[in-house]
């Protein structure tokens, strides 16, 4: 199945247009919506992220870290 993406606004009666150059007349098809107004989460700018997961993995080794977790997992 080919994947297309394109934006379309709904009209008043519920309908959606799709755009010329999409080949999907007689076709089943897989229609997935997403609401861009909010997406269900709250936006946050580059700021907010950085200010909360900077420092996260500050002190470790990542290196060692996998070490540990392989010979762990591989007893």
């Amino acid at each position: 199945m080919e994947a297309y993406k394109f934006k379309a606004k709904v009209s008043e009666n519920g309908t959606i247009v799709v755009p010329d150059g999409f080949d999907v007349k007689n076709k089943e098809v897989e229609v997935i919506i997403l609401d861009e107004v909010n997406l269900g989460r709250p936006k946050k700018n580059m700021k907010e992220f950085l200010d909360k997961f900077s420092g996260v993995l500050e002190g470790i080794d990542p290196d060692k870290a996998k070490y540990d977790y392989l010979m762990e997992k591989h007893k």
